[in-house]
């Protein structure tokens, strides 16, 4: 064989491999899509304290797993316990005053039934001094300071029924006042809770920088409680997911767990990307101008959760994808057989 004719032989070889590679890629790229941008996200909860005051005790240790309810850190509540005594004195003053109030509404209650019993004997006797008067058995004077005695015992009983009036205000107020006792009261027991700061879910302490004396303002983040709840977002192309949906199944390989494949599905695929968002400034639209031929593909969000146990691995821990979008044997395996290379080659890179 001539050099040309081995020359000419090995571009037909190269250009045959380069033609199957590019058919297999855009095969790949389309029915069994794969990415390398793929990473472990949990939900990262800042925790700070609702109340401001110096860190008492540290319960827990950078990365110690925590359960909903734990007690992280608390702040000095010498201060908290003042507010609920004072607190608890004032409702007590709240209520001794309600008690006076009932007490004085009974007594004047009595004297309004006294002063009725009154009045209503007083009449009967002016009524029948006027009939006896009309017999002509009683002067008229007699006559006069009986009805006299009827005003009177009527007048008392008006002022009475007033005093009646104003102390049913009072105890409404009294009332008033120990609702606000009693609220205060609540007020001041719930910051004393605050003072002890709990876990609101399950999850690792991260960023712990936290030490006792420190001093905590309200609403700080002081730690950062790492969820167990877990997922992979991968970022693919949108050529790439034009088969895949909710609930279609993928291998996920991660970087630092060389050799294995974990089962998945994808459970969301986001709606848009920052890219695609236009923030209302009352500027003019910015339009985005690139000279090259080929431009960079946009990628979306896809959510991903595993089928099996989660392996022990850091948020943010990288991963590879690879989906399995349409129910084809021939394509399945092909797509299998990138996951286990992959798999492979994380021994090496």
């Amino acid at each position: 064989m001539t050099p040309e004719q081995s020359f000419t032989r090995w571009v037909k070889i190269a250009l045959t491999v380069f033609f199957i590679l590019f058919f297999y890629f855009v095969l790949a790229d389309n029915y069994m899509p794969m990415t390398t941008e793929a990473r472990i996200q949990r939900y990262v909860i800042p925790v700070s304290t609702r109340l401001s005051g110096q860190v008492d005790k540290v319960y827990v240790v950078n990365n110690q797993h925590v359960e909903p309810g734990e007690l992280l850190f608390s702040l000095d509540d010498s201060d908290y316990l003042l507010a609920v005594q004072r607190s608890e004195l004032a409702l007590r003053q709240a209520q001794s005053e309600q008690q006076k109030s009932v007490s004085s509404l009974a007594e004047i209650n009595a004297e309004l039934q006294q002063s009725k019993l009154q009045a209503t004997e007083q009449g009967r006797e002016a009524a029948r001094i006027a009939r006896l008067h009309k017999l002509g058995h009683m002067s008229l004077q007699q006559l006069e300071q009986a009805n006299t005695q009827v005003s009177l015992a009527k007048e008392a009983s008006a002022v009475s029924r007033a005093k009646l009036q104003e102390i049913k205000q009072e105890q409404a107020v009294a009332g008033i006042r120990v609702q606000q006792a009693e609220v205060a009261l609540s007020q001041a027991k719930m910051n004393l809770s605050r003072t002890k700061v709990r876990a609101e879910t399950a999850g690792r302490i991260g960023n712990l920088q936290l030490r006792q004396g420190q001093h905590a303002n309200a609403g700080q983040a002081l730690l950062a409680l790492i969820s167990d709840q877990s997922w992979v977002s991968a970022d693919l192309r949108e050529k790439s997911l034009r088969h895949v949906t909710r609930g279609t199944p993928v291998d996920i390989m991660f970087d630092a767990l060389p050799g294995q494949v974990f089962k998945g599905h994808v459970t969301s695929i986001d709606s848009g990307v920052r890219e695609g968002q236009e923030s209302a400034d009352g500027l003019l639209a910015q339009t985005v101008s690139s000279d090259r031929w080929v431009r960079d593909a946009q990628r979306l969000r896809t959510n991903i959760e595993l089928d099996e146990a989660w392996p022990e691995l850091a948020t943010g821990a990288k991963a590879t994808v690879q989906l399995y979008p349409i129910d084809n044997p021939f394509f399945n395996v092909l797509a299998a057989m990138q996951a286990r290379l992959v798999s492979v080659l994380r021994y090496l890179y």
